[in-house]
């Protein structure tokens, strides 16, 4: 029994040994002893070159906008006097109508780019004769002249882009 107990306290000692061991490394943080001092003898052969100042480059970016690529129509009805206008005011073929406007009148719309070319629609009835005139990206894409008291109408599809 007394062998027992002798093995059992050599082992707890051995563990505690070990428990101290690591906290003394764990403490030191593993630090490697500090490098030797080493000594240089004689001058260098050829000195360094001297700098220059310091140089600041500044450099302003400027940010591109994003391009869009939604349609920017301009519908455009010339004339004197008054005139009823009809046009598509979205690109879905949905139209809006005005009574009495003055001319000349001019309706600029953005309308969402879902792939499909959008078909462009605008008609005038006015007084005397009226033109009318549809500008897509400023490029004018349609355009009709009426004789007076006739409709003008200015209709088709928009080209891909």
């Amino acid at each position: 029994m007394a062998d027992r107990q002798l093995i059992g306290r050599i082992a707890i000692a051995g563990i505690v040994v070990a428990a101290l061991a690591t906290c003394v490394v764990l403490l030191n943080g593993g630090e490697e002893p500090p490098a030797e001092t080493v000594a240089v003898v004689g001058a260098p052969a050829e000195a360094a070159p001297s700098r220059g100042p310091d140089r600041t480059i500044t450099r302003t970016l400027s940010q591109a906008q994003p391009v869009s690529n939604d349609w920017r129509i301009a519908y455009e009805l010339a004339g004197a006097g008054t005139a009823t206008v009809v046009y598509d005011s979205n690109g879905l073929g949905l139209v809006h109508q005005e009574l009495q406007v003055t001319l000349p009148w001019r309706k600029e719309l953005t309308w969402k780019n879902t792939g499909t070319p959008p078909t462009v629609q605008l008609m005038g009835q006015g007084e005397g004769a009226v033109e009318c005139r549809v500008a897509v990206g400023g490029a004018v894409v349609t355009s009709e002249k009426s004789a007076p008291g006739e409709v003008a109408t200015c209709a088709g599809r928009l080209a891909p882009s």
